[in-house]
């Protein structure tokens, strides 16, 4: 009799809660919180309802910073006028430059998802922008000058291959050393789909997403002005530096979240 009598109160106070949490929705009628992780990394937000067909959101992602170090040749331009840069060196471990390349992301979002089928169904189509700085690399590498003529290191300027850029080389105290900076657009539109309600129907819910954010072409920088393309001096740019900067350029989406009501 008792097992009974807990079992109903339980039953009806399930009933209840799923009653109370499935309230009509209305603008700014529900406030919830997500956390989540994905390509962009971890995700914290916060969002609230407008109708059954949309919900806002603002969200901030931190991905952890990581690095790679690549080994490239320098090059220079033996004939001044010449825009076809004569490729010099480029086997000889002496006169390598390792390149460090150092990746850091961390975005600010706000956007909105929209219900095409209202409550029937949690399929959303979310479309918004994302705010970051424009920095998203940064290229330092170094190498001592031995191996080229002291005529080159005084009288030509040296590039390295960065990507599909060509990265001016300072020279200081017998030292080689490359400098860059990789940077998108600050300002970058995303659209995306998924399943899931940013305010859960009850008082936990899952949800999933995929989309694409669209940074703008990296573009490479050295002392504040932009580098010129390998291709504009007829040198092949097909390298995986190249793949991976232009891999930034539409920046592929993918997160799934844990989502709960504050009220």
């Amino acid at each position: 009799m008792i097992k009974k009598f807990i079992v109903s109160g339980f039953a009806m106070l399930m009933s209840l809660t799923s009653v109370m949490a499935q309230e009509e929705t209305g603008v700014g009628n529900h406030l919830a919180w997500g956390v989540g992780f994905g390509t962009e990394g971890f995700n914290v937000s916060i969002a609230t309802d407008m109708t059954q067909y949309a919900e806002l959101e603002f969200g901030v992602n931190y991905a952890p910073g990581f690095s790679k170090t690549s080994n490239g040749g320098v090059f220079y331009n033996p004939q001044a006028g010449e825009k076809r840069p004569y490729l010099h060196y480029d086997n000889k471990k002496d006169v390598a430059v390792d390149v460090k390349t150092s990746i850091n992301r961390a975005t600010l979002d706000f956007k909105g998802s929209f219900y095409p089928f209202g409550e029937q169904n949690d399929l959303f189509i979310a479309a918004g922008i994302s705010f970051a700085s424009k920095e998203i690399a940064t290229i330092k590498g170094s190498c001592t000058s031995n191996g080229i003529s002291s005529d080159i290191i005084s009288n030509e300027d040296l590039f390295i291959r960065a990507g599909k850029f060509m990265l001016p080389i300072d020279k200081k105290n017998g030292e080689l050393v490359a400098n860059g900076s990789c940077q998108v657009n600050s300002v970058r539109p995303y659209v995306g789909l998924g399943y899931g309600r940013l305010v859960p129907k009850n008082n936990l819910g899952f949800r999933v997403e995929a989309g694409c954010q669209f940074s703008g072409d990296v573009k490479v920088f050295h002392n504040d002005k932009e580098v010129e393309l390998l291709s504009k001096y007829k040198i092949s740019d097909d390298s995986t530096p190249k793949k991976f900067m232009d891999f930034f350029s539409v920046y592929p989406v993918l997160k799934v979240s844990l989502r709960g009501k504050f009220f």
